[in-house]
């Protein structure tokens, strides 16, 4: 074969991997959970199903991407730089749990807060976020911690990055942050590091009798998120909900399995869907 045909027939090649994964559907869930399949429960498909999670310090795990991310204004904007300095696109990234993206802001000063927040594509390589309503109300801004897993489409695999970040904004009265439901309870199996727990936590809704109903939100009927002591133990674990049978009960009971960390006392951050998000937390202690 010549040369030419050669090159011809790679380039073809190419064109067809890069179209087929760029052909994926929007709401494909596995790149994130490749070792578990969507479950299919009254007819939603949902994701990340009894999965373990894990506590990472992003910052020490030396994954090719820089993350750098300016909050300004009811938003902001961060861009995701390999290790040659170019960023990541919008078409070189894949879905997982039905985005692209998935911000976490943790807020460490001004108030005690935390958002979950999916930047979008606006130039070349720069995402962008509005911050909702409820998060500005009050918030007299401060600093942040911002972690980042997105997964690229080349690689198939999940990326994570930590950066921090200040939000100057005109001097308001603080307010604390408001949840419209409660934590009725939260029940550990084990609080030994290093071992292996299901946190399970019962929500209600203050309005007698406190009957509560979880819609999907991102591929999950709820998202946790576990935060360490911001200065001596900065870090996070993403967790997805495991099905045990409670989570439509008028009072819904979410079970989180999580591989403990260290010993040391962290914040439980949970963000729901009851016809609009919300956001409840609960401290953690974790012996040794």
């Amino acid at each position: 074969m010549s040369p030419f045909r050669q090159t011809l027939w790679l380039t073809a090649g190419a064109v067809l991997v890069f179209g087929g994964l760029r052909s994926l559907p929007d709401k494909h869930c596995a790149f994130l959970h490749a070792d578990h399949q969507p479950v299919l429960y009254n007819g939603v498909e949902f994701c990340g199903v009894n999965e373990e999670a894990n506590y990472y310090h992003p910052q020490t795990m030396q994954f090719p991407v820089k993350l750098e991310i300016k909050i300004e204004g009811q938003g902001g904007h961060l861009k995701l730089l390999k290790e040659e300095g170019r960023p990541f696109t919008d078409y070189e990234m894949g879905i997982s749990h039905t985005e692209k993206v998935h911000l976490h802001l943790r807020q460490v000063s001004g108030r005690v807060d935390y958002i979950h927040l999916h930047p979008q594509s606006m130039d070349e390589g720069v995402w962008e976020f509005t911050f909702p309503e409820s998060f500005l109300a009050g918030n007299p801004g401060g600093d942040f911690q911002a972690f980042v897993d997105f997964v690229p489409l080349r690689t198939g695999r999940a990326m994570l990055a930590q950066s921090s970040a200040h939000w100057q904004r005109p001097p308001i009265v603080a307010t604390p942050r408001t949840s419209r439901n409660q934590i009725k309870s939260l029940q550990m199996t084990t609080d030994k590091a290093g071992e292996s727990a299901y946190i399970r936590v019962q929500l209600k809704s203050p309005q007698e009798p406190g009957t509560l109903k979880l819609m999907p939100i991102m591929g999950a009927l709820g998202h946790a998120v576990l935060f360490g002591e911001a200065k001596e133990n900065p870090g996070y674990a993403h967790i997805h909900p495991s099905f045990e049978g409670k989570e439509y009960d008028p009072q819904p009971t979410l079970s989180f399995r999580l591989r403990l960390p260290k010993a040391g006392h962290y914040d439980l951050w949970i963000n729901i869907n009851d016809g609009a998000e919300d956001y409840l937390s609960a401290p953690i202690t974790v012996k040794p």
